[in-house]
């Protein structure tokens, strides 16, 4: 078996797999996802510090 019969054993399988003959069939009807929880009004977002170069700390090109 050579090269071309192993790639074209992989294209083939990614073919099946991706092609809707084997796919479950959709439900009738739609439900929304469940969130686990209780949401807090009073929540805090906090930022990521991000560990960016400084403007002057070199290596920065000046025009």
């Amino acid at each position: 078996m050579g090269l071309r019969d192993t790639l074209k054993k992989k294209v083939q399988g990614l073919v099946n797999r991706m092609s809707g003959e084997y796919s479950a069939v959709a439900p009738e009807e739609i439900k929304p996802m469940d969130r686990p929880g209780v949401a807090d009004p009073n929540a805090k977002v906090i930022r990521a510090r991000l560990n960016r170069p400084k403007e002057g700390a070199g290596g920065g090109s000046e025009d």
